[in-house]
C-alpha cells in the first residue's frame, strides 16, 4: 500500500523527468546539428538561470519581493538596455505608476480601468524615450523599447497599492528586494561561462528542474526565518526541529488539509454564513453590498445608524477595514478621522473595485460595531483586542491575544505594531508577551502588566474557536474571536493561512503540536478534543505510544 501511494504521488513527475532525460540525451547525440539553433536560444536559457536564482533567494534565502517570473523577465532586458539604462527605465516607471496613482487617487476609478491607464501613461513615457534618444542621436536609450513595460506597470502598481493600504515602510522594503533580486539575477544570466555550458550540455536541463524541485520540497528554514525564530529557539530552548516555517506550513498543512478549491471562495461573508448555520456567534451583520449597484442601500443605511464597521470580504491584516466610532459635526468619528456620509460611501466604492485583495472587484459587510469587554479591552487605549487560535484537525493547538497600540492605531496587527501575548492552552494563562519581537511585560500604552493574566471563559473560547474550523471545512486554521461587553466571545475571522508570529509570542514551536495532533488524530477518535488538547499541553504535548 505504502509503495502504491508512493507512486501514485511521485508518478507523474518521475514520467516527466524520464521524458525530460531522454530528450536530452536525443539532443546531445545530435548537439553538432542543433547547436546553432540551442545558441540562438540564448535568452530562453538566462531565464531558466535567472528564474532559478530568483526563486533561491525567495525560497531559500527568504527574500520578499513583488513576484518570481516578473523579476526574472526585467532582468533579461537589464541584459539587452544595460545596467545604468536598466535601472533609469526602472526609476522612470515606478515614477510614472507613483505619480499617476497620486493624480487619479480621488476618482476612485475601477482597478481594471486603472492599471489600463498606467499601461498607456508608461507606453508613452517609453516611447517619449525613444523619441529623444532619437532626436539626440544618443543610441542607449533605443534599447528602452525591449523593458517590459506590462510588467513593471503591474510591479509599480502592487507596490503603491500596498502603500496605500500599509504605509510605506512595508511596500518600500519589498520594492527593494525585488530590485535587488533582479540585480542578482542580472549578474548570474550574464556570466557567459555559466550560461554557455548548460546550452551546450542538455543532460544539464533535466537537472535544473530536479534542482528547483529539491529546493522546493526539502528547504525547511528560509535563512531569514533563522534570524525570525532566534529568540524562540535560543531564548525559550525550543528544538528548531519543532518550530513551523512557511515553507513547511505550506507543503505539510495548508497545501495538505485546506482544499485550493475551497480556498478561492471562503470570503468573509461566506466565513459568516457557514458559522451562522452551525450556531457560531459572530457579529451581527446589517448589509453586505456584492457591487457598485448596491452602494444606494449604504446611503440609505448611514442616517439610521451611528456605530459600525465596513470591511472588505476579501481584505486580510485589517487592510481597508473603516471603523464608524459615532456622529461628529454632522458626519462620522472614524478611525481614518472625521467623515462625511459622502466620504465613507467613496470609501465603500473603493474596497468594492477591489483596492484590498479582492483582485478586480470584492464585496462589503457592514458590521456592527464591537464594544470591548472590560476583560481584555482595560489593556488597550484604543482598538479592539482579539484572541487568535490555531485550530488543527478539531484540535485548538496555540493561541496569543493582540494587544492594539497607538502605534497600531488601535489595529489588532502585530506586523503594524500591537503586542502579541501566547496563551498556555492548558490554563488560558497569558506565559510571554512580546512587541516588535522583543520580549515585554507591560502594555507599551497603558503600562498595564501582561504576564499572568487569565483569559476568561477560556474552554468556551477553544470550543468556538475549534467550531469554527471544523464547520468551515479548513483542516487547518487560525480563528480570530472578539470578546464583546454584551454577547460575550464571538468569531470574528477564520484565516487559511495563518501567520507563524504565534511561535515567538509563546516562546514555543507549533510543529512538533501539529505532528502530535496527527498522531493522535490518525491513531484514536477522540471524544473532547478541546479536553484532549488542554491535557496535552500540560503534558507538553507529549503523545503517548
Amino acid at each position: 500500500m505504502k509503495r502504491n501511494g508512493w507512486l501514485t504521488r511521485h508518478g507523474p513527475f518521475l514520467l516527466l523527468i524520464g521524458f525530460l532525460f531522454v530528450l536530452a540525451f536525443y539532443v546531445d547525440l545530435y548537439l553538432d546539428a542543433f547547436t546553432y539553433i540551442l545558441l540562438n536560444s540564448r535568452l530562453f536559457f538566462q531565464i531558466f538561470v535567472g528564474i532559478t536564482v530568483i526563486a533561491v533567494l525567495r525560497n531559500v534565502v527568504g527574500i520578499r519581493g513583488f513576484g518570481t517570473f516578473g523579476p526574472a523577465i526585467v532582468a533579461l532586458a537589464f541584459l539587452q538596455a544595460g545596467l545604468l539604462y536598466g535601472t533609469i527605465l526602472l526609476a522612470n516607471v515606478l515614477a510614472i505608476v507613483i505619480a499617476t496613482r497620486e493624480l487619479v487617487r480621488r476618482e476612485l476609478i475601477q482597478k481594471d480601468h486603472r492599471i489600463a491607464i498606467l499601461v498607456i501613461l508608461v507606453g508613452l513615457s517609453v516611447v517619449l524615450l525613444e523619441i529623444l534618444a532619437e532626436y539626440f542621436h544618443y543610441p542607449s536609450l533605443d534599447y528602452s523599447f525591449l523593458f517590459p513595460v506590462l510588467i513593471l506597470a503591474w510591479t509599480a502598481e502592487r507596490y503603491v497599492e500596498s502603500v496605500d493600504r500599509v504605509g510605506w515602510g512595508g511596500p518600500s522594503r519589498q520594492l527593494l528586494w525585488t530590485f535587488v533580486a533582479i540585480l542578482t539575477a542580472y549578474v548570474v544570466m550574464s556570466q557567459v561561462w555559466l550560461i554557455d555550458p548548460i546550452i551546450l550540455n542538455p543532460l544539464s536541463w533535466p537537472f535544473l528542474v530536479l534542482l528547483n524541485w529539491f529546493l522546493g520540497t526539502r528547504v525547511r528554514f528560509r535563512l531569514s526565518e533563522r534570524r525570525r525564530f532566534r529568540g524562540t529557539i535560543r531564548d525559550s530552548g525550543t528544538p528548531p526541529e519543532d518550530v513551523l516555517t512557511m515553507n513547511v506550513r505550506n507543503r505539510d498543512f495548508i497545501s495538505k488539509y485546506n482544499d485550493p478549491g475551497l480556498l478561492a471562495t471562503l470570503a468573509k461573508d461566506r466565513v459568516k454564513e457557514l458559522l451562522a448555520s452551525h450556531g457560531v456567534p459572530t457579529p451581527t451583520t446589517h448589509l453586505v453590498l456584492a457591487g457598485l449597484e448596491d452602494l444606494a442601500r449604504l446611503e440609505g443605511f448611514l442616517p439610521t445608524m451611528d456605530r459600525f464597521v465596513l470591511k472588505p470580504a476579501s481584505g486580510h491584516g485589517g487592510e481597508g477595514i473603516l471603523v464608524v466610532r459615532g456622529r461628529r459635526d454632522g458626519g462620522f468619528d472614524t478611525s481614518q478621522g472625521p467623515m462625511g456620509p459622502a466620504e465613507i460611501v467613496a470609501h465603500a466604492r473603493y474596497v468594492l473595485t477591489g483596492a484590498f485583495g479582492g483582485g478586480s472587484s470584492d464585496r462589503l459587510l457592514v458590521e456592527a460595531l464591537i464594544t470591548p469587554d472590560p476583560a481584555l479591552g482595560k489593556f488597550v487605549s484604543e482598538g479592539l483586542p482579539d484572541v487568535r487560535v490555531i485550530a488543527f484537525l478539531g484540535f485548538p493547538v496555540m493561541a496569543m491575544t493582540r494587544l492594539p497600540t497607538r502605534e497600531s492605531k488601535g489595529r489588532a496587527n502585530i506586523h503594524a505594531g500591537a503586542v502579541a501575548c501566547g496563551i498556555e492552552i492548558g490554563t488560558g494563562r497569558i506565559v510571554r508577551a512580546t512587541w516588535h519581537g522583543r520580549p515585554v511585560k507591560t502594555h507599551p500604552d497603558t503600562g498595564w502588566p501582561l504576564l499572568d493574566v487569565l483569559i476568561p471563559r477560556w474552554s468556551e473560547v477553544l470550543e468556538m474557536a475549534t467550531q469554527a474550523q471544523v464547520c468551515s471545512g479548513l483542516g487547518y486554521a487560525g480563528v480570530d474571536l472578539v470578546f464583546d461587553a454584551a454577547r460575550g466571545p464571538m468569531v470574528l475571522e477564520v484565516n487559511r493561512r495563518p501567520g507563524l508570529e504565534i511561535q515567538n509570542a509563546n516562546g514555543a514551536g507549533l510543529l512538533g503540536r501539529l505532528r502530535a495532533i496527527e498522531r493522535m488524530h490518525s491513531r484514536d477518535a477522540v471524544a473532547d478534543p478541546v479536553r484532549a488538547a488542554m491535557d496535552l499541553d500540560i503534558a507538553r504535548w507529549k503523545v503517548s505510544a
